[in-house]
């Protein structure tokens, strides 16, 4: 009987302790190539992460953060899934965030970014979507 009741505990702590701290926002914007949807962890942005579709071929990437931005806010780097076998190594093959930061009182309505390929840099903004994106 012991043994069932400190299981039970046990399975009921872990799960308490393994809810998620954070809310994602979602973003959208579009280029002439492609379009990026950025579903941003706001409290844990390592939890966040960027599907980039490529719309002639309807080929979709995910990418996530390479690395924490500082208190202030600066540029977050998002690499291609090192997963995903599909994915050709290129010499570049990033997207990057301007101005985010770990947590937000108030979400940006924009969010301006670059995709990296190659030797080819493509701009683009990024629009806070309401929560039934």
């Amino acid at each position: 009987m012991r043994v069932i009741l400190t299981t039970v505990l046990l399975t009921i702590s872990s799960y308490a302790f393994s809810q998620k701290a954070f809310e994602f926002a979602y973003y959208y914007g579009k280029t002439k190539n492609f379009e990026i949807k950025l579903s941003l962890a706001d409290g844990y942005i390592l939890g966040s992460e960027i599907i980039k579709t490529d719309i002639k071929t309807g080929k979709k990437v995910k990418y996530f953060p390479n690395e924490v931005p500082g208190k202030n806010g600066h540029s977050l780097v998002f690499l291609p899934d090192s997963n995903d076998k599909t994915i050709r190594i290129r010499k570049r093959d990033n997207i990057i965030l301007r101005n985010i930061k770990e947590d937000y009182e108030n979400l940006p309505g924009k969010i301006y970014g670059i995709y990296g390929i190659d030797l080819k840099t493509y701009s683009f903004n990024l629009r806070h979507q309401s929560a039934n994106h």
